[in-house]
């Protein structure tokens, strides 16, 4: 439960600086004309006004009270990190203040004080924002996509307009220093548990770390090896959103078509029936500031006529696919789970909060804005009953199985490691209740977490920032801090594929056992 009406939303599609890749090939190589209204680029042959930098004083200001609200909010600020070591954190970034500070370089010092503790839910948008401002105003960005295979570092689409550096290149240094040593370098911008979620992450924001780290570059120069197996050395030239679009449109890279922000049903062969049910929230409706909508009356039709569908198919097998699920909340995901459960389940076996004076005060806000009721009045009157700084064990319902017809065949779940948030907690509820058997990769999220993420806003730089005041232990009670394991490991998905290879495998897994 991570916040809202349920206990799990978190903001989903919101790890930090998880969408930028999406955004950068949105702009870049779909040329959308869609983007929030605030980051729309300046019209033709206008020159966009320069962002001006923030006070000296505003950003320490903003320092100040980032860190005092998260050491009074946070579950537990301190759990991978003493407070010695972030108090000496905080005071080197003060002290590093001395003179005004674009933007850009204080959503990164932001940024980097949130991530220290390597929590993923504590995090702020602010870097994101300032990225897609910065393409919008025409800026440029190192065209750099890659994904991380345990030790080697593989480039995903092509970094060049000449086209040397293609599709499964493998980088190994930029600028002459090891690949390693940048994983490193830049993973101090990304909130996560631990390193394998860091390097998930990236996989997703990598040009957007490059910026935020060395500003506008006119390029970089970088070394790879090539299929044959040798190295060599290439400059890669910043490129605008146009520039990315023309290397695009050159080399086009084959890539799997999902859009995995959709739901959709439908009988894959003979007696399996595939559902994707898509990021657990409201996909239809805008989102609140800086949350998405959990109104779940469109989510449930989809999900009642699924199952009424799949029900009428007489299928045998159900893949649920949550690959590049961003998560969401409970609420969404227990309705699902109940149309094929056998017994009551709940997706954590404890559930703790921390009261304080922000989430108090977070609480109030949401209460002025909008009626509040269910699990969320239930969470906002025990908040209300206890002393800032306590912690204290909140009481998770068990949810029942759907009364009436349910699906009784096997269950499959399909993940990978961008199977985020509550997505995570999903596979692991069906997977330690015995619902159901997970195949795929490890998830980078961690399904004993710290969550149920609440918003802040920066005096002076007007960031919103997030925190998570709870922490809970998947149903098994396992409180390691790793991801969730697939009883039917598969191998990662091609580069430079379009079909759908690891489905295909999974398919072929789910006949061979019957």
């Amino acid at each position: 439960m991570r916040g809202r009406r349920g206990l799990t939303a978190g903001v989903p599609a919101s790890r930090i600086l998880k969408t930028a890749a999406a955004l950068v090939l949105a702009f870049g190589l779909a040329g959308a004309a869609v983007a929030p209204a605030a980051w729309q680029p300046a019209a033709p042959g206008v020159q966009a006004p320069p962002v001006p930098a923030l006070p000296a004083e505003a950003v320490r200001e903003d320092l100040r009270h980032l860190y005092e609200t998260l050491a009074a909010g946070h579950y537990d600020l301190f759990v991978y990190r003493s407070r010695t070591d972030y108090d000496a954190a905080f005071e080197r970034a003060l002290a590093a203040v001395r003179a005004p500070v674009p933007r850009r370089e204080a959503a990164a010092l932001f940024q980097r004080l949130l991530a220290l503790g390597r929590v993923g839910h504590a995090r702020t948008e602010a870097p994101l924002q300032e990225f897609v401002g910065h393409l919008g105003r025409d800026g440029t960005l190192l065209p750099i996509f890659i994904r991380v295979d345990g030790d080697r570092v593989l480039v995903t689409r092509t970094a060049d307009l000449a086209g040397r550096v293609g599709p499964g290149a493998e980088l190994l240094a930029l600028e002459g220093r090891p690949v390693s040593d940048w994983l490193e370098r830049l993973g101090g911008l990304v909130s996560a548990e631990r390193p394998y979620m860091v390097h998930a992450q990236m996989e997703e924001s990598f040009p957007a770390l490059l910026w935020l780290e060395l500003g506008e570059r006119e390029g970089v120069d970088a070394t790879f090896r090539g299929a044959d197996g040798r190295s060599f050395e290439a400059r890669i030239p910043a490129v605008t959103r146009a520039g990315l679009r023309e290397i695009g449109l050159r080399h086009p890279t084959p890539r799997l078509g999902t859009d995995f922000a959709s739901r959709e049903v439908r009988l894959l062969s003979a007696g399996v029936a595939y559902l994707r049910p898509g990021p657990f929230m409201n996909i239809g409706a805008p989102a609140a500031g800086p949350e998405p909508s959990y109104e779940d009356s469109e989510y449930r039709t989809f999900l009642d006529g699924a199952f009424e569908a799949i029900l009428a198919a007489g299928a045998s097998d159900l893949l649920i696919d949550l690959r590049n699920n961003p998560g969401g909340d409970n609420s969404f995901s227990d309705a699902m789970v109940a149309w094929f459960a056998d017994r009551p389940f709940r997706f954590a076996s404890s559930f703790t909060l921390r009261a304080s004076a922000p989430t108090k005060a977070w609480y109030r806000r949401r209460a002025e804005a909008a009626p509040v009721d269910g699990m969320l009045a239930r969470l906002m009157a025990a908040e209300a009953r206890q002393p800032d700084g306590v912690r204290y064990p909140f009481e998770i319902p068990m949810v029942e199985p759907r009364k009436g017809p349910r699906f009784e065949g096997r269950v499959w779940v399909l993940v990978n490691r961008h199977s985020y948030s509550n997505s995570a907690s999903v596979a692991a509820l069906i997977q330690d209740y015995g619902f159901g058997v997970v195949l795929g990769e490890e998830t980078a999220d961690v399904p004993t977490s710290h969550a149920s993420t609440v918003h802040f806003t920066l005096p002076n730089s007007g960031y919103s920032v997030a925190y998570p005041k709870s922490y809970f232990v998947r149903p098994s009670g396992d409180r390691a801090v790793r991801g969730v394991i697939p009883q039917v490991p598969l191998p990662r998905e091609p580069i430079g594929v379009a079909a759908d290879v690891t489905l295909d495998t999974a398919l072929a897994h789910i006949r061979g056992r019957r």
